[in-house]
């Protein structure tokens, strides 16, 4: 297991969420820590072990935005990111500012045209300008009031509001009839209510979009207000942590929050910190079109080299120099054409990622051109005249998976060096356990029997009789830690042996507690036993169940205080006999419990009270119930005590 370089708080209550986050996480060494609520995420928080904060709005409740946005603010250290899901982001509810992802999120748009509230859109110059987010809306029949600046915006807000409620209340005039025809009269027209959708160009930074959010709900609380850029996200989101700002996705790109984090640490790959600025080869024969497109990749934050030569941009193209190029198929004077060039680009830097513009007439040039991108394995193939916001768009996907093929590359390459690495490691784990087993074995069986015969010789010195009680004792317990090493070796390469045969549990059950009740004794702790008089046939192996109830007990001895109470409980159910080992111990904490069975795993309290051990008894105890068919559980809390039981299957 590679070394953690953080955790993660994950708060959700679905299972789906972690296992989509886990690979990510575990190929970059973070952990994942999942809780369920806003308590328990704010109690996580106080330990002060987590270097982000994951919320899935998904299944956490969209009320407790607000409370979360308090959490983080007392915990401005943890980074944040909300994952937004169609249901959390709808205007129907009252929220504060929320992130909109582009282009806007399936059936958005027609959420905005049913409801009444004022909705609004601070959108980023890009999109503004080139109308991208209003031509949005007016597809889906909700035609906005566009504002070029912020400047009075809550006013704008509430006189349009006020103006709406007043239009919805004038009542229709009733039909009349003519007094020549006797026909009815034509009712008039009712006038259109003023826009519910404001869309505003907003450049400014995050905090003064939460201000103005502030200000216009406190203005018209029924407002709702939304974020939106065109801005690659990767980009956005590390933008937003350096802030020290939350970070809202959509919750299928929680798979792409692992790299942010690491993307954005101290002392990350150089290659990751070269994408805060990719560079895009920009290339068409339409000088106008050539100058808006690259000005508005600028815009986005890329840097952008522009030719409406085919042979120049060709020579411009080196390994490295260009992330991207667009190409518009129909070059002017051009040596080679659209497909020969992005042949070529490819040739020359195989990462190089290629989206073509494609005349839209005559209709078979276009056809053709939209083939090649699919024969030619290229990125994308975008009609002319083409959209700022679709180029924008389609930029961003392929750069993006030009990065995850460049980090799945590098991933891979990482894991294939840590599987030689652990293949190293577990060769010499295997040669170490085998060494133990024979070479060391041995030898300490020679001491335990001379130990032993030294003592029956020095009844009469008591000084020495000691020195050699110690000896014994010592190597007992050394017997014990050389066993468990054994076994798990056993274990791991599938060689631990079980004898299954009739069990006589309540034997095995009596036997443990004679040899525990004398260390409980001493120890001054109290010790019962709670057994039914018979117990129905049973199959397994009574020296390995002895084992796993004697683990669990001289655990429970070793981890509860003088004055304490260990029992040991046998239970029939309909199909099964539950055993039990109950103390009023140190208990474990609900953050360390699905760790208990990891092997050499000891929790921070148990590592000062315990005398000697590695830490590998309960994963070993657990292989030997799975072994019998059945399965082992745990009931713990912190400072109260702990339930560690098991269960063995009725003979059939």
């Amino acid at each position: 297991m590679g070394e953690i370089k953080g955790r993660i708080l994950v708060v959700t209550t679905g299972k789906e969420l972690l296992d989509e986050m886990a690979p990510s996480m575990s190929g970059r060494g973070l952990e994942l820590v999942c809780v369920p609520t806003l308590k328990y995420a704010a109690a996580r928080l106080e330990t002060g072990d987590c270097s982000a904060m994951v919320v899935d709005f998904g299944q956490v409740a969209p009320a407790e935005r607000e409370a979360f946005l308090d959490l983080h603010k007392k915990y401005p250290k943890v980074h944040y990111f909300t994952l937004e899901s169609i249901a959390s982001q709808t205007p129907a509810l009252l929220s504060p500012l929320r992130r909109l992802s582009w282009p806007l999120p399936m059936g958005f748009a027609d959420q905005v045209r049913v409801i009444a509230r004022s909705v609004i859109i601070l959108a980023d110059q890009v999109l503004f300008t080139t109308g991208a987010v209003q031509t949005a809306f007016q597809q889906s029949g909700v035609q906005a009031l566009s504002l070029h600046t912020a400047k009075d915006l809550p006013e704008v807000i509430r006189k349009q509001n006020e103006a709406r409620i007043a239009a919805s209340q004038v009542k229709k005039p009733k039909k009349s009839w003519s007094l020549l025809g006797g026909t009815t009269e034509e009712e008039p027209e009712p006038e259109p209510l003023p826009a519910n959708l404001i869309v505003v160009q907003f450049p400014g930074s995050t905090q003064e979009a939460e201000t103005l959010d502030s200000i216009i709900r406190k203005t018209v609380p029924e407002a709702v207000c939304f974020t939106v850029s065109g801005v690659d996200t990767a980009r956005y989101a590390i933008g937003e942590l350096k802030e020290g700002n939350p970070v809202g996705l959509p919750r299928e790109l929680s798979g792409r929050i692992a790299g942010i984090l690491i993307e954005n640490s101290e002392g990350s790959d150089v290659r990751l910190k070269e994408r805060e600025r990719e560079r895009i080869l920009l290339l068409d024969n339409f000088k106008p079109a050539l100058t808006t497109l690259g000005q508005a990749l600028q815009g986005a934050g890329y840097a952008v080299t522009s030719s409406m030569d085919g042979g120049e941009a060709l020579g411009l193209c080196k390994k490295g120099s260009f992330h991207l190029a667009v190409i518009g198929t129909a070059i002017t004077f051009a040596e080679h054409s659209g497909a020969e060039l992005a042949q070529k680009m490819r040739e020359r830097d195989p990462d190089m990622r290629i989206i073509f513009m494609v005349d839209q007439y005559p209709l078979q040039a276009a056809l053709k051109g939209v083939s090649q991108v699919v024969e030619l394995g290229l990125d994308d193939a975008i009609l002319k005249p083409v959209e700022a916001s679709r180029l924008i768009f389609s930029v961003e996907k392929a750069l993006e998976r030009r990065f995850l093929m460049l980090e799945n590359a590098r991933l891979l390459k990482e894991t294939q060096e840590q599987k030689g690495q652990l293949e190293l490691v577990n060769g010499f784990q295997k040669k170490f356990f085998a060494t133990v087993a024979h070479d060391v074995k041995s030898p300490l069986t020679a001491i335990l029997g001379y130990s032993e015969i030294l003592a029956s010789r020095l009844t009469a010195m008591p000084s020495e009789l000691k020195y050699a009680s110690n000896i014994n004792t010592s190597a007992k317990t050394l017997n014990v830690l050389i066993s468990d090493l054994v076994d798990l070796a056993a274990i791991e390469s599938g060689k631990l042996r079980v004898e299954i045969g009739t069990l006589n549990l309540l034997a095995v059950a009596q036997d443990v507690r004679g040899r525990v009740e004398i260390v409980a004794q001493q120890r001054k702790i109290g010790f019962s036993a709670q057994l039914p008089p018979v117990l129905p046939p049973l199959a397994g192996d009574d020296a390995r169940i002895g084992q796993v109830i004697q683990n669990l007990c001289t655990n429970a001895l070793q981890y509860t205080k003088q004055g304490g109470q260990v029992v040991i409980k046998v239970e029939l159910a309909p199909d099964r006999v539950i055993v039990s080992v109950i103390d009023t111990g140190i208990g474990i904490s609900k953050e360390d419990l699905p760790r208990v069975w990891e092997r050499f795993f000891q929790t921070k309290e148990a590592q000062g009270m315990r005398k000697a051990g590695f830490g590998l008894g309960l994963k070993i105890a657990r292989e030997i119930v799975q072994r019998h068919g059945g399965e082992m559980g745990i009931e713990s809390e912190l400072g109260v005590g702990s339930r560690f039981f098991f269960h063995i299957p009725i003979k059939k």
